[in-house]
């Protein structure tokens, strides 16, 4: 009574039952729509972009089914909504990443339904009225599209984050009805929910068990306002299944060896943080480093929440600038005062000002775990954010708008600035996620804003991998090698000399890769890395039984990926030495550990060509290409495999033009196109290519070999008998060939 029809949100004579029904018709679902389509817009350009970090152990058997593990390791439910997905299509990052947008979906409609649930409280309804409507929809509205939230949603495996998240949300609202409910039964209910749900949340990404003192904090500042009375027992009881549902988690989870190494770490203020099981790669500060530097990344998350510029957000920021004191550098004296002031701030004026103090008090809380509490993990990602601006958004819109109340404020203006918010922040997040357009782009424009970081250099140099630019790669390797050699960073330094190594080998560099291998032997101890190399150049210069030995050497050592290398790398070594039976049974074991390993596929269809069977040889090529399509290498023995079956010859030259397209270090592709090109009658065309491939390592006896093998192909014997006669007299051809040759047995070469 005496409430004016604005002041209640009824602006007709309808019963009230019929409030809420027409409600979810007429606002709830267009609102959710419009969050939803929002979204999709903002991250559509996402959709078919790169994996990124740890994202690539998803794709791999061992990566999924190995977490599942129900007594060993973390994190089961994200990593079953993964094993979903790899049921689906293991290799489509489109599946895998519209499911993480899906998610942000639900966790944006959930932070729109909390947001209103919060305003439509008693003694909070009143202040807001009609216009608890746009103010939820706002927050969520700004949640949803925030450039902040970008790496939570379009970095895959950070699905860890979104579904803590979603958790949390979840157990808030059903803790939030138990506090609520007017019933007996229904509380009780929803308490167990709620604790069940945080059990979900951490086994998610164990940072859920942020929940239960952010329900607190909530429960504090809109159920209870602030009325002791009676409060402690009633949060007891609200929470007790909350630290049940702990103490039940840390059976499978061995919290309590977590917190025991933790301790340790905090006796030991000024000493460098040994590697734990949850410790960050390659950890190079101390506790006390770590705690002064969040201050700093605290800070500059909060310039990112209030200007999320496209240019001031990156993916990894690894080797930041330490802390190593509270004016060293000065920005940390000044970080540390501007957040122990807004914290302050928001106990001082928790009464007067609720909204702010509640979103200050939120953030900080939720954040303060990945941030303060677990030093020894990464200093810096922009996700860890996302559930702390959840409730930062709704306190600063909330509190905006309470400030100056429904009198003044229209819904019609309120929607408008939503609109105008969804324009702007969606704007911003669509420019941003063109960096997930591919690997390249992502890891250059890390290292544009973050150039000494070692990291984001060697994950460049493995994304021109994948594109077969072996020069490119060896430069961002020789950079990682560098730097992390001149600041004592020992795995990196390890894994750019392992990695240049490698691009050394597949590029024919014999030359750089024996001194990356001296330079493994005297920098590092003795490792199976260091064993696969030297297997590898083995391989390359002839010496089979050598490369065997060292290759099997590594194997007890090995690990994950690297045990499918070896094999993969045997497998060559056998098909180089002309047995391809020994070679496809390593290819085989590779492609049983890792059905996704495309190298391993090239390398059986290539052993089925040497057989000359080729129904196998264009099945695993075919494989091959369909992993990925722009392996230079199966491009060009497809293009062959095509010449051989007298498949119709523009089909060959379609892949021949795709191999030199995408080539710059092999000369299998301009040799393939020579090939193509004299079996077309264009002769001098050829000789250009063929040219290229001999720039490219195709030189000795290879290249008129090469020349006559296509001759063949086109069945001009008499001229690939004058190579054959050029093959005969060079000294570097082996003298079973030369002996052939002139015996006239050279058909043989038709392969």
């Amino acid at each position: 009574m005496g409430k004016n029809r604005e002041e209640t949100g009824r602006t007709d004579n309808r019963p009230v039952s019929e409030g809420p029904a027409r409600e979810a018709t007429v606002k709830h679902v267009p609102a959710i729509t419009f969050l939803a389509v929002s979204i999709f817009l903002a991250y559509s350009n996402t959709l078919n972009g790169t994996w990124a970090l740890d994202d690539t152990t998803i794709g791999t058997a061992a990566g999924i089914e190995g977490a599942l593990n129900l007594k060993l390791g973390y994190r089961k439910v994200t990593y079953l909504s993964f094993l979903f997905n790899k049921w689906i299509n293991p290799f489509s990052v489109f599946n895998y990443r519209v499911t993480n947008i899906a998610l942000h979906i639900i966790n944006s409609a959930l932070v729109y339904w909390i947001s209103l649930a919060t305003l439509r409280l008693p003694e909070i309804r009143e202040r807001f009225g009609r216009l608890s409507f746009p103010v939820a929809l706002l927050t969520a509205t700004v949640f949803a599209l925030h450039p902040i939230n970008i790496n939570a949603v379009a970095y895959i495996v950070q699905r860890m984050t979104a579904l803590s998240a979603l958790f949390v949300f979840l157990s808030l609202l059903s803790y939030l009805y138990a506090r609520t409910s007017s019933g007996k039964a229904a509380p009780a209910l929803l308490y167990g929910i709620s604790a069940g749900l945080i059990f979900m949340g951490i086994f998610s990404k164990e940072n859920a068990v942020m929940a239960l003192p952010l329900i607190v904090v909530y429960d504090l500042f809109f159920i209870s306002r602030f009325r002791w009375k009676g409060l402690l027992p009633k949060i007891v009881i609200g929470l007790s299944g909350g630290l049940a549902v702990i103490a039940i988690s840390s059976v499978y989870l061995d919290f309590s060896k977590a917190a025991g190494e933790l301790w340790r770490v905090y006796l030991n203020m000024n000493r460098q943080i040994p590697p734990l099981g949850w410790t960050a790669a390659d950890v190079y500060w101390t506790p006390l480093q770590h705690v002064l530097t969040e201050f700093r990344v605290l800070g500059r998350y909060m310039l990112l929440l209030a200007a999320p510029l496209p240019d001031l957000l990156v993916f990894d920021r690894w080797g930041m600038t330490l802390s190593s004191g509270i004016t060293e550098p000065l920005s940390t004296l000044f970080s540390f005062a501007v957040i122990t002031a807004l914290a302050v701030f928001s106990v001082i004026k928790a009464r007067k000002l609720p909204f702010v103090s509640f979103g200050l008090l939120w953030y900080f809380t939720a954040i303060s775990l990945e941030s303060f509490i677990g030093v020894g993990s990464d200093l810096y990602f922009e996700h860890r954010n996302y559930l702390p601006a959840a409730g930062l958004f709704l306190g600063l819109s909330a509190q905006a708008v309470g400030s100056v109340g429904p009198v003044i404020v229209r819904e019609k203006t309120l929607l408008a600035a939503v609109f105008l918010t969804a324009v702007l922040l969606g704007g911003l997040t669509f420019t941003r996620n063109f960096v997930w357009k591919d690997s390249v782009t992502l890891w250059t424009d890390t290292i544009k804003k973050e150039p000494g970081n070692v990291r984001a250099m060697v994950a460049a140099g493995n994304s021109y991998m994948k594109l077969a630019d072996l020069k490119s790669a060896a430069v961002y390797y020789e950079k990682a090698l560098s730097l992390s050699s001149s600041s004592g960073r020992a795995g990196y330094f390890h894994d750019a000399a392992y990695s240049l190594g490698m691009a050394s080998l597949f590029a024919g560099d014999l030359r750089q890769a024996k001194k990356v291998i001296d330079i493994m032997d005297s920098r590092l101890s003795e490792t199976y890395t260091t064993s696969i190399l030297k297997g590898y150049y083995s391989s390359l210069v002839g010496d089979t039984d050598g490369a065997v030995r060292l290759l099997n050497s590594a194997l007890p050592q090995a690990g994950g990926i690297d045990v499918i290398t070896v094999h993969t790398l045997l497998g060559d070594t056998y098909r180089r030495a002309g047995d391809p039976d020994r070679a496809l049974g390593n290819y085989k074991k590779a492609v049983e550990l890792d059905p996704s390993f495309s190298a391993a596929y090239y390398g059986m269809g290539d052993c089925y060509f040497l057989k000359k069977d080729l129904v196998n040889a264009e099945k695993y090529i075919g494989k091959t290409l369909s992993l990925d399509p722009s392996n230079p290498l199966a491009l060009a023995l497809m293009s062959d495999i095509m010449l051989v079956k007298k498949e119709p010859l523009q089909k060959a030259k379609a892949y021949a033009d795709r191999a030199v397209s995408v080539s710059s270090a092999f000369y299998q592709p301009y040799a393939a196109m020579g090939t193509v090109l004299i079996v077309m009658g264009r002769e001098d065309e050829a000789e250009q290519y063929f040219g290229r491939a001999a720039q490219h390592g195709l030189r000795g006896y290879r290249l008129p070999m090469a020349k006559a093998r296509a001759y063949f192909i086109k069945g001009d014997e008499q001229k690939a008998g004058i190579f054959l006669r050029e093959i005969a007299a060079m000294e570097d051809a082996p003298a079973s060939l030369r002996d052939a040759i002139k015996k006239d047995r050279g058909g043989h070469l038709s392969r």
